[in-house]
Formats: C-alpha cells, sequence, structure tokens
C-alpha cells in the first residue's frame, strides 16, 4: 500500500510535467498561428477584393492627359469637331442596373464647375461610350442636348476635364434633357461604385 502510493506520487508529477508542456507548446502553437494570421489575413481579404477594381479608361487619351482638338467645341468661337471621346469601362459592381456619366469643368470660373455631358439610363450591359448621342443625355451648360466639347476662355489656361462615371441600383434616371443637378438627386441613395478619368484641355 505504502509502497504502491510512492510510487504514485512520482507518476503523477511526471503526468503533470508532461501535460503542463504540452499545453504550453499548445499556446505558443496556437499563438504563433494567430500572429501568422494577423499578418496575411487583411493582405488576402484585400488583394481578393481590390485586385479587380471598377475603372474606367479611353483610347483617346490617358488619365490626366489632353483631349485631342476633335473633342473641342464646335461653337462659341471654339473651332474642334464636338466627337466625344471613347470611354470603356470594366469589373462593374455586382447589382449594378445602370450608369450614370457626367463630364465637368471645374477648373471653369463657375460655381459647382461647367457641366458638358450629362448621360444617363445606360443599361448594366453596356461597358462603352461612343461617340455622341449616346443612350439618354441631358441638357449642358452650353444649353445643348448631348455632348459640349471643352471651350475654355483663350488664355492658355489648361482646364481639367472630369468624366466621372457612376454605377446604380436603378434602371431608369429619367427622360431626356434633365440637367446635372436633377440627374444627381435622382441617384442619390442608389449609387453603388464610381470611377473617374480627366482628360485636359488648353486654348493657345
Amino acid at each position: 500500500m505504502d509502497s504502491n502510493h510512492r510510487l504514485a506520487k512520482p507518476l503523477s508529477g511526471k503526468m503533470l510535467i508532461l501535460v503542463g508542456t504540452g499545453v504550453l507548446l499548445l499556446c505558443l502553437l496556437a499563438l504563433s498561428l494567430l500572429l501568422s494570421l494577423s499578418r496575411t489575413s487583411p493582405l488576402a481579404f484585400a488583394a481578393g477584393n481590390t485586385l479587380h477594381p471598377f475603372t474606367i479608361s479611353s483610347p483617346d487619351f490617358h488619365d490626366g492627359g489632353p483631349l485631342s482638338r476633335k473633342a473641342e467645341l464646335n461653337q462659341f468661337g471654339c473651332t474642334g469637331s464636338n466627337v466625344a471621346p471613347e470611354l470603356n469601362w470594366t469589373n462593374v459592381p455586382a447589382g449594378t442596373k445602370s450608369f450614370v456619366m457626367l463630364m465637368s469643368d471645374y477648373d471653369a470660373p463657375v460655381a459647382g464647375g461647367f457641366h458638358h455631358w450629362i448621360v444617363y439610363n445606360i443599361p448594366a450591359s453596356a461597358h462603352e461610350l461612343q461617340g455622341n448621342h449616346a443612350f439618354t443625355e441631358g441638357t449642358d451648360d452650353f444649353g445643348l442636348t448631348g455632348y459640349g466639347g471643352p471651350c475654355p476662355p483663350p488664355t492658355g489656361e489648361t482646364h481639367h476635364y472630369l468624366f466621372l462615371l457612376y454605377a446604380t441600383d436603378i434602371t431608369h434616371v429619367g427622360g431626356p434633357g434633365l440637367k446635372f443637378n436633377d440627374v444627381v438627386s435622382a441617384i442619390q441613395g442608389h449609387v453603388l461604385g464610381a470611377t473617374s478619368i480627366i482628360g485636359t484641355f488648353h486654348l493657345p
């Protein structure tokens, strides 16, 4: 009885040491795994979500580069061809039902900028705008329906033209001839994503 008790004591002590060591090793392994995940998972999730962002581009100009002379307005002293640049977009947000494209010159000496092109009711299946008279067009700040190209003051100052494309969850914004503010109000609360490209223009 006593001998068994004496043998049992050291055995339980060894077991406790082994169990304690095992638990410590498991804790260290778990901590190492958690630290590894904390370092890599944000990158993995970010990569998964941002590898294919909603983007817009043009074969007629690069972002921040000059618009061609054919894009210039052909009225009010400007002598271009008033041909809208082609715009292409990819990786549309899920749930998109239509697009809205707004072209504005925020260098113009007008509060809120000068709005050159307002296009809406662009179907979700579309991935480009080619030329004038595309889908449903609004009334620009020249008072024209459709595309009104750059026509800055002849001071040599470079103006920047923002082409801003919205993906929305509505199929129909309104009928032809809407003004800029009408369209912005109509899509408020319905924007799923936006992407933009800037073209520049100046008159000598």
